[in-house]
């Protein structure tokens, strides 16, 4: 079982077309997430583990294996937490 991660709370949203854009109030920091790291935040809206978001990637998208996978969505979560949009979720 690996670490939990969840959505920070203070973070808002915009959706835009296949993409989603991400802002941090405290940070004033923006983010961009294209179409895979829109889904991967989307799965974040309840706490779930790195390996958990790769299952749903192969899961929604067949074109993707789960070695693909895993290795985006493990890059994506390390990326959002050290931007402080997602955190460790107990």
């Amino acid at each position: 079982m690996g670490m939990l991660y969840s959505q920070s709370p203070s973070v808002e949203t915009a959706p835009l077309q296949e993409e989603t854009i991400l802002f941090h109030p405290e940070k004033k920091q923006f983010c961009v997430l294209n179409r895979s790291a829109s889904f991967i935040w989307n799965q974040l809206a309840t706490p779930t583990t790195a390996d958990n978001v790769a299952a749903k990637l192969c899961e929604s998208f067949s074109e993707v294996s789960l070695e693909s996978a895993l290795g985006d969505a493990h890059r994506t979560v390390q990326e959002m937490l050290t931007l402080n949009f997602i955190q460790p979720a107990n």
